[in-house]
């Protein structure tokens, strides 16, 4: 296993809606504490997807997949 792998594998981010309609605020938690906060909106990642950006970094250190994320906010936070 890579060594940057073995440093994320106790980090959980929990995705909450944010103060503002189409925002939402990401934390990072390692081993229970929380470490960061993220404001993250929605139209900026719809933005990146059209400009063909397949992957944004957060925090700057980890790598997230634009595409993904957007399915996985659709999925929990629009969905009828």
């Amino acid at each position: 296993m890579c060594p940057v792998c073995s440093r994320f594998r106790n980090v959980v981010f929990d995705i909450v809606p944010g103060p503002e309609r189409g925002s939402f605020t990401v934390k990072a938690r390692f081993l229970g504490v929380e470490m960061e906060e993220f404001l993250l909106q929605y139209q900026d990642l719809l933005q990146l997807q059209y400009e063909g950006v397949a992957v944004m970094k957060m925090f700057d250190k980890a790598k997230i997949n634009v595409n993904l994320l957007i399915f996985l906010l659709n999925k929990k936070f629009f969905k009828k």
